[in-house]
């Protein structure tokens, strides 16, 4: 199986504190054959500063519209076969893309991966860290989320975009329409994304 492109999109609205880090661990990936683009939600932060310290970074900029139009304006803006999301304060471990692309060869026929997904504190949250060591929050989830999903372009062209008048519900109600579509999708055990608490 040739390499495809992976395009990483990362939406990003006044990120300027923790996007390099999610940056990072996008260009930290086993799997190189990548092009990122950050989308930019009107921030009006240093976000713009950060990204420009990034060589082949790619940052495209548009009027606050809300979460799901910035990921649209990222699967518009990409070029990849395949199209992953990493929201720029979470980060990937350096084998996330690797491990879903090898499961993508293994299955012809697969349009969508997700892996688990497992939630971490930044160190202002310390005794919220603590509360919830021993809570099922703290434990690996399935991600079911735009920042653990692989998916073909053409998942994208058949299911389409993400509706941009739903802010919060937007990658919950995308799944479901993938899955009344009849879209192929595998869920992963491992746990390859890491979402941060602030």
């Amino acid at each position: 199986m040739k390499a495809p492109l992976v395009s990483c999109i990362v939406p990003a609205f006044n990120s300027g504190r923790y996007i390099a880090e999610a940056l990072d661990s996008i260009l930290a990936q086993s799997y190189t054959n990548i092009e990122i683009i950050v989308c930019d939600d009107g921030s009006v932060d240093d976000t713009a500063e950060v990204v420009a310290r990034f060589e082949n970074v790619r940052h495209v900029r548009q009027e606050t519209a809300g979460p799901a139009a910035t990921r649209n304006l990222g699967v518009a803006s990409a070029a990849g076969e395949l199209l992953a999301f990493l929201d720029a304060d979470d980060l990937w471990h350096i084998e996330k893309l690797e491990r879903q692309i090898m499961r993508f060869a293994s299955r012809p026929e697969l349009e969508a991966c997700v892996t688990h997904a497992k939630m971490f504190w930044v160190p202002e949250l310390e005794s919220e860290a603590a509360e919830y060591r021993d809570n099922p929050r703290s434990e690996a989830i399935p991600g079911y989320a735009t920042t653990t999903l692989l998916a073909k372009r053409s998942a994208f062209e058949r299911i389409g975009n993400f509706r941009t008048d739903l802010w919060f519900s937007d990658a919950t109600e995308w799944f479901i329409r993938a899955r009344e579509n009849g879209t192929v999708m595998e869920l992963m055990p491992d746990v390859l994304t890491y979402h941060r608490m602030h």
